[in-house]
C-alpha cells in the first residue's frame, strides 16, 4: 500500500474522534486542534482530508519586503506534492488573510489535499467552488503583504494549540482536526481501525435495544 493509499484508507474508514480517543490512550492527549478551526466547505460529509503536514511559520509585519514580498510563502506552495496539507501557524494578531483563491489553485495543481490556516482566509466563494478543503478561524479581505510574512517552511510550528511537525498526519473531518505524530503513526492507525470496528458492533447492539451498560461491559467502548 502506498502512502497515498494509506491516507485515503484512513480518511474513508476512520473519523477524528476515534483517532483522538486512541491517541489519548497512548498518552498523546493534546493532538486535537482548537475548535475555532472550522471547515469552509459546506458539505459536512466531505469537508475534510487526511494528509502529510507541510508547515508554514508566520510572523506579523508592518512593512513590505520589496525584493520578494511573499518569499517563503511561494516557495512552500511550489514544494507541495500529492497528499500534502499546508498547515499555517497560529495568528494571534489576526490582521490579514494569508490564504485565498490563488494559493488554493496552486495547492490543487500540486496535488495537495487541503489546508489548515489558524488565521483568516479570503476569496471564500471561489475556494468553495473549487471544492478545496480549508479549515480556518475567520474571514478577512486583506492581503498578507505588509501585514504578515511566512518566515520558515517545513519547521515545527504551533497551529490550533497543537505542535505540528513536517510529515505528521493531519486528519480533519466535520468534528475537527487531529494531528498524528509520526512516531506513533502505525500504532495509532491500527488501534483506531480496531476501535472503529468495535464501535460498529456496539452501535448495532444498541440499535437492537441492548442496554448501554451491558454493551459497554462487553466491549469497553463508549
Amino acid at each position: 500500500m502506498t502512502d497515498l493509499d494509506r491516507l485515503s484508507h484512513l480518511r474513508d474508514h476512520l473519523y477524528v474522534p476515534v483517532v483522538c480517543d486512541v491517541l489519548d490512550a497512548l498518552g498523546y492527549r493534546n493532538q486535537a486542534m482548537h475548535q475555532r478551526l472550522r471547515p469552509l466547505l459546506p458539505d459536512r460529509h466531505n469537508c475534510g482530508f487526511a494528509g502529510r503536514a507541510r508547515t508554514f511559520q508566520w510572523m506579523e509585519t508592518q512593512y513590505v519586503f520589496e525584493e520578494d514580498p511573499y518569499g517563503v510563502e511561494i516557495d512552500g506552495l511550489d514544494a507541495l506534492v500529492p497528499g500534502d496539507v499546508s498547515v499555517h501557524s497560529t495568528d494571534a494578531a489576526g490582521t490579514n488573510a494569508p490564504w485565498g483563491e490563488l494559493l488554493s489553485t496552486a495547492a490543487i495543481a500540486r496535488g495537495s489535499v487541503g489546508a489548515v490556516v489558524d488565521s483568516q482566509i479570503r476569496d471564500c466563494n471561489r475556494i468553495i467552488d473549487m471544492n478545496f478543503p480549508v479549515y480556518y478561524t475567520g474571514i478577512c479581505p486583506l492581503d498578507s503583504m505588509g501585514r504578515g510574512r511566512a518566515m520558515a517552511f517545513d519547521v515545527p510550528i504551533l497551529c490550533g494549540g497543537v505542535h505540528v511537525r513536517p510529515n505528521d498526519i493531519v486528519f480533519a473531518d466535520f468534528d475537527g482536526i487531529v494531528v498524528i505524530p509520526k512516531e506513533v503513526e502505525d500504532e495509532a492507525v491500527e488501534k483506531a481501525l480496531e476501535k472503529a470496528e468495535k464501535e460498529s458492533v456496539s452501535r448495532k447492539e444498541l440499535q437492537e435495544g441492548k442496554l448501554l451498560r451491558e454493551v459497554y461491559g462487553r466491549h469497553g467502548i463508549l
